[in-house]
């Protein structure tokens, strides 16, 4: 491999570890964060509706359960990317398995957007659920952060296609030489 595979196949390797890290962690972190959100303010702005301290164990337990859509979501892309960074460490770049990677990827960003719009609707179901009837909400939201991650599954599935299209004129001119 030549100076700059090499630097490429060595930060991969270390990002390849930090994807593997985070998959591991993120389902954690979403159970410590239902655990403990009074005392984390940030927590509390990002959901649907207000909560405080009195919200039930069962609700706290169920929120965490439907935080694991948009959650295994994000798990899955970590997973395609660290297969990316996989790849690329082991010096494979404009391949087929490095397309279907941002395949997926592209694929996972619009999956996340739904699991997210999901998981707002169900976290306000379950959030409010201890309320008095007549009070209970049914939350619809479509944040910009869905677009965004619309536009970025967009982006990244144009990319693939651009990628495969470059790959397959590769593999055309190699068999012409």
């Amino acid at each position: 491999m030549d100076e700059q595979i090499q630097r490429i196949a060595t930060i991969s390797a270390r990002l390849r570890l930090v994807c593997t890290v985070l998959m591991a962690a993120l389902p954690i972190v979403l159970a410590l964060c239902w655990a403990f959100m009074e005392h984390l303010p940030f927590v509390n702005s990002r959901l649907p509706v207000p909560v405080d301290h009195s919200l039930p164990l069962v609700s706290r337990w169920l929120g965490f359960v439907a935080s694991l859509l948009p959650g295994g979501v994000a798990i899955y892309a970590l997973s395609r990317l660290r297969r990316l960074f996989g790849l690329y460490a082991q010096g494979i770049i404009f391949q087929a398995d490095n397309v279907e990677c941002f395949r997926q990827l592209g694929w996972s960003l619009f999956a996340w957007a739904g699991a997210s719009l999901l998981f707002n609707t169900l976290a306000g179901l379950i959030l409010t659920f201890h309320w008095k009837p007549g009070t209970r909400l049914l939350v619809i939201t479509l944040e910009i952060q869905d677009l965004l991650a619309v536009f970025g599954g967009l982006v990244v599935l144009t990319i693939a296609w651009v990628m495969d299209q470059g790959r397959r004129l590769r593999e055309e001119q190699e068999l012409y030489v």
